[in-house]
């Protein structure tokens, strides 16, 4: 499935994490360091049923559900693939 290339990003971020969630801020939603994503970007994940917000209508978080973090492992796997040759 093509992901907008900010969707690709947060669900990088949110993979990068050791639970797989990305948490509020007052600027946006983020992992442990990096960049920031609007809600917007987020609900776009939401909405591709890669995570699932803790609430749906103020979420504090949102994490890769199964199928969020089997997307992310494809994304990375030609890259680790690329450093092993």
């Amino acid at each position: 499935m093509p992901l907008k290339p900010i969707v690709r990003e947060a669900l990088l971020a949110a993979y990068q994490t050791p639970d797989h969630t990305l948490r509020r801020t007052s600027e946006g939603f983020r992992g442990a360091a990096g960049r920031t994503f609007t809600r917007r970007a987020i609900n776009w994940l939401e909405e591709s049923n890669l995570a699932n917000f803790d609430q749906r209508d103020f979420p504090s978080t949102i994490t890769l559900n199964p199928r969020g973090i089997a997307q992310a492992q494809q994304l990375i796997a030609p890259c680790a693939q690329a450093g092993a040759a």
